[in-house]
Formats: C-alpha cells, structure tokens, sequence
C-alpha cells in the first residue's frame, strides 16, 4: 500500500466519522427539542 492510498483511505474515514456523528447528534438534537419542546 502506497502512502498517497493510505491517507486518502485515512481522509476517507475521517469524513465518514465526521459524517456519522453528524447524523448522530441531529437525530439526539431532534428527539431532544420534540420530547423536551
């Protein structure tokens, strides 16, 4: 595996982290006004 593979498989899994947290945090965020609204 060359080092360029690497940190785009790295810079890949980065996003997809961020991308699910996101998902994560909305769905609490959204559950959490309409329970406590």
């Amino acid at each position: 595996m060359t080092p360029e593979q690497r940190r785009k498989n790295r810079r890949t899994a980065i996003v997809l982290i961020v991308i699910v947290l996101a998902i994560v945090a909305w769905t609490f965020w959204r559950s959490g006004s309409l329970g406590g609204g």
